[in-house]
């Protein structure tokens, strides 16, 4: 029996479950789960987490970013997608009883990461500080990650040194966007239940679920992930001086690249 009022999650994951998987890290060499000479945690780093709910743009605006902004690495951490498949999900699956297997169904994955959080507080954002990077990395830090209040006010409250950066974009939007894109992550099976959006997007989604604009696989995923997230943007977020929100609706993807540049520039200046 886990007596969740004195666990350390960190160690019954790296006792339990972590010597039960064959993670792929030599592909990312500077990082690592248990500690090691010359390591240190991430939360003594400085990084840039891009955070939003899917289909708000984070890939392309990642994509757009490396290489562009002096001192930002990309490539040196796993996304959110790997660091669930390493951490989150099997680790739900161990407290749960079940097989650890591979997840691809995507309201699945949401099920099994709203599971960890229950447990864990801080959710995913707690799984990115259980990293470790080499001491001597230099620079900026570049990944995306994070979902929800309950992770972004972990990370903001615990790790002064990250730069939170959320997206924002209406869930009309997002809902047309994932129902055009090709991404073999997005699988599951379809539903036409609306209900779940907010009052004032519903007659317009309505309409382009009619048109086939917005797909019931689309529905079903984005149910799913505000069942655990929401709609809203993280609130007071004026408070946090590492917090910065940038709305993508009207923009396109070179200029909110190019807002995010600005953003990561003047807090690189300011220390």
């Amino acid at each position: 029996m886990i007596d969740e009022g004195e666990m350390d999650w960190r160690a019954y994951y790296l006792r339990d479950v972590y010597p039960r998987l064959n993670l792929p890290l030599a592909q990312y060499p500077l990082l690592s789960l248990d500690a090691r000479a010359g390591d240190r945690p991430l939360g003594d780093f400085a990084l840039v987490m891009l955070v939003g709910l899917t289909g708000t743009g984070k890939s392309t605006t990642l994509g757009l970013l490396r290489g562009t902004v002096d001192g930002l690495a990309g490539g040196v951490m796993p996304s959110r997608r790997e660091l669930a498949d390493w951490i989150a999900i099997p680790m739900a699956q161990a407290l749960q009883g079940d097989p650890l297997a591979p997840v691809s169904d995507r309201v699945r994955r949401f099920a099994y990461t709203r599971t960890f959080a229950e447990h864990v507080p801080g959710g995913m954002a707690a799984a990115f500080s259980w990293l470790r990077l080499a001491d001597d990395f230099a620079g900026h830090v570049l990944t995306e990650g994070l979902r929800g209040r309950d992770e972004i006010g972990f990370a903001l409250n615990r790790f002064p040194r990250w730069q939170i950066i959320e997206l924002t974009l209406n869930p009309v939007t997002r809902l047309r966007r994932l129902s055009a894109r090709a991404d073999d992550f997005d699988q599951t099976r379809g539903a036409d239940d609306l209900s779940f959006l907010p009052r004032g997007w519903r007659r317009a989604a309505a309409a382009l679920f009619k048109t086939g604009e917005i797909s019931s696989k689309a529905l079903a995923i984005v149910r799913a992930e505000a069942a655990n997230y929401g709609f809203e943007p993280f609130p007071g977020g004026l408070a946090y001086p590492n917090y910065h929100q940038v709305e993508v609706e009207g923009r396109s993807p070179d200029e909110v690249a190019a807002a995010l540049a600005g953003i990561i520039d003047e807090a690189s200046c300011q220390g």
